[in-house]
């Protein structure tokens, strides 16, 4: 076999790369729409090799479109590249981390703290931690509840939002944020630095240089900082006090096992204060786990509500086989939950559904460091050289393409229950929410199992249904007189992770 060596693009310009081509298929689609959908637009155009070239210049830097799931594996698990990071992927995360964290660190600096992190991660102590879980999505029950009685309209992916804040700040530091009830100084700071946060393929001179923003994300980030770093300390001191007795079984949030795990690769005597070094690197990956946990959790919450109840016979799967699972006593449900956590492990349906929705609306995407000497071979042997380019798994293209996924734009969770000699089996590598390979997300096990409490806390309540037609009624169309996608109102946009447009505006009522 001859081995050919391509670089397939859309059209060039000397003067502006490719960002001609990158305009004329975003004014396709509704102003504001998820980039994703443009390099989608692009990829049609080269459909069996599975990847392309674009130049951001003079903004960006050229980066390597990839959506076959056999280059994305080679990309993230099989290549010399797998654990590389670009340092754009640094500049990206910096306002929110504060600092190079387990998204954006050299291999070298990311192995041990991802050690450090593994055991809190572990299967058997996230369910340590689904009372808790329970008790925040109670108080998200009891916001539904209030939008019910008044019967308005509201953008729930702001609520949820605010209540995966709640989540995730409970595991993380067990804390509690309150954030669902009202202002939270750590929770508004995230926020407000991702309201404020921009693409580094920004294009409008007025966004990309705005002169405030340098002011806004240092301030965010010190109200970060000085808020996380008292409740390390605070965890130091139950530490430190348990130290005596070696008995730290009511300390299971992951600041608290991170620290237990340093502390036992630390041959010297208990210290007084905590490592100054320890304490910065573990406060920046608190950011990345605050903002990780909350972001791409709320959306997939919405778009798990959205599809459910737009797929009717799927909504009464879901809640038969909760009613079989937990039983039909709703005012039992939390304690049960709470009590027999591993019953969630009980629930195929729902992980059924719960991957079928990040697969039509997975919440971010993936990428690597292009090498020297490295490239990538497609099932024809032409191979795509890596070297000087971002290497981008474009998830939300690559979960729908149709060379992969038979009826790619159906909501189908019966995909995950049939065995391979089905057509709908998934073909392997093709779904990658949380990517795969050593630097797969640490936290996915937790997401999971997240999402499966709220929907067993919800699903049988409630119905919650889009309002979009009402909510353009409200809102005249300032697009580009283009609404929806394929179709699709609910299409992703860019709002730190992808979200639902108009952060899905809805209505709540109780189950009839």
């Amino acid at each position: 076999m001859i081995l050919t060596i391509v670089q397939p693009m859309p059209e060039h310009s000397l003067a502006a790369g490719h960002l001609l081509a990158i305009k004329e298929a975003l004014d396709k689609f509704p102003k504001g729409a998820h980039p994703t959908l443009a390099f989608g637009h692009i990829s049609k155009s080269f459909p069996k090799s599975g990847v392309f070239y674009v130049d951001l210049w003079p903004i960006g830097v050229p980066f390597m479109i990839v959506t076959s799931p056999n280059l994305a594996i080679q990309a993230t698990q099989t290549s010399k590249i797998a654990l590389t990071r670009p340092l754009e992927l640094q500049n990206w995360f910096r306002p929110i981390t504060g600092g190079p964290a387990m998204f954006d660190m050299s291999v070298e600096e990311w192995k041990p703290w991802r050690a450090l992190f593994n055991p809190a991660f572990s299967a058997a102590n996230l369910l340590t931690q689904v009372p808790h879980m329970v008790e925040e999505t109670l108080v998200y029950r009891k916001v539904l509840e209030s939008h019910a009685k008044s019967g308005d309209i509201f953008q729930l992916d702001n609520t949820t939002l605010r209540f995966t804040l709640d989540l995730i700040g409970r595991s993380v530091l067990d804390t509690r944020l309150h954030a669902q009830e009202g202002y939270n100084a750590l929770a508004d700071a995230l926020l407000s630095q991702i309201r404020w946060h921009k693409s580094s393929e920004e294009v409008d001179p007025i966004k990309r240089w705005h002169p405030a923003r340098p002011f806004v994300e240092w301030y965010n980030s010190r109200v970060m900082n000085r808020y996380i770093g008292a409740e390390v300390d605070k965890r130091w001191e139950v530490y430190k006090a348990n130290y005596g007795n070696n008995d730290f079984s009511h300390s299971k949030s992951i600041i608290d096992l991170a620290l237990q795990a340093y502390m036992a690769n630390t041959p010297e005597a208990l210290p007084q204060r905590l490592d100054k070094h320890f304490r910065l690197i573990a406060t920046r990956h608190i950011r990345v786990f605050l903002f990780a946990g909350h972001d791409t959790t709320s959306s997939t919450i919405c778009y798990a509500f959205y599809l459910l109840s737009s797929n009717p016979s799927a909504l009464e799967q879901i809640r038969a086989e909760h009613a079989s699972v937990f039983g039909t006593d709703l005012s039992t449900l939390p304690s049960l939950v709470s009590e027999q956590p591993h019953l969630l492990n009980q629930l195929p349906y729902t992980n059924a559904v719960l991957k079928e929705t990040m697969r039509l609306f997975p919440g971010a995407s993936a990428i690597r460091d292009g090498a020297p000497g490295v490239d990538l071979v497609d099932d024809d042997g032409n191979r795509y050289p890596t070297e000087g380019m971002n290497i981008w798994i474009v998830h939300p293209v690559l979960q729908r393409n149709p060379l992969y996924w038979k009826r790619p734009n159906d909501f189908l969770p019966e995909r995950w229950l049939v065995g391979p000699e089905d057509e709908l089996y998934p073909v392997k590598g093709a779904w990658r929410p949380f990517e795969f390979g050593a630097r797969n997300c640490i936290g996915q096990g937790l997401v999971m199992l997240e999402l499966k409490v709220v929907l067993a806390l919800v699903i049988r309540e409630f119905d919650i249904k889009a309002a979009y037609e009402d909510w353009d009624l409200l809102h005249p169309d300032k697009r580009n007189g283009i609404t929806t996608v394929d179709g699709e109102r609910a299409y992703q946009i860019e709002k730190g992770g992808a979200h639902p447009a108009d952060m899905f505006p809805c209505r709540v009522s109780f189950r009839k």
